[in-house]
Formats: structure tokens, sequence, C-alpha cells
């Protein structure tokens, strides 16, 4: 894509969403970002808390382990 003298674009990348979202694998990251580009909102536009609520929605983050030491 090429951009005309009167246009911007902001790219974000699987590795972006990969930094926030670290549980996601390569494949899930691309799927974040293809949802999100089909289906956001262009009065919120995209940023952190919409690629890790996408994420969270079709990939939930696993249960972290607790330890549970009763010693």
């Amino acid at each position: 894509m090429k951009l005309q003298d009167n246009e911007i674009a902001i790219v974000w990348s699987a590795e972006d969403v990969k930094q926030e979202c670290e549980w996601l694998t390569d494949e899930q990251a691309l799927d974040v970002l293809y949802a999100i580009e089909h289906r956001h909102d262009a009065c919120i536009g995209i940023n952190w808390e919409v690629i890790h609520y996408t994420a969270q929605y079709l990939y939930p983050e696993p249960e972290k382990e607790t330890s549970n030491d009763n010693t």
C-alpha cells in the first residue's frame, strides 16, 4: 500500500500483540490483529486495551497456578 502525501497509517504487528498478551502464539496474535482490523470501532481506534480485550475474548489467558503451601 502506497500512501499519498495527505495520508497517514499506523502499523500494528503480531509482535506488538504478543508484547501485550504474552500467552499468545504467533498464529493467535495474527488472528487478534485480523479480528481487530475487521471489527474495530473507528471512534475508539486501536490501542493496547483493544488489543488486550480482543485477545482475551478470542484466546483467554490461562489461569496462573498459585502455590498453596500450607506449612
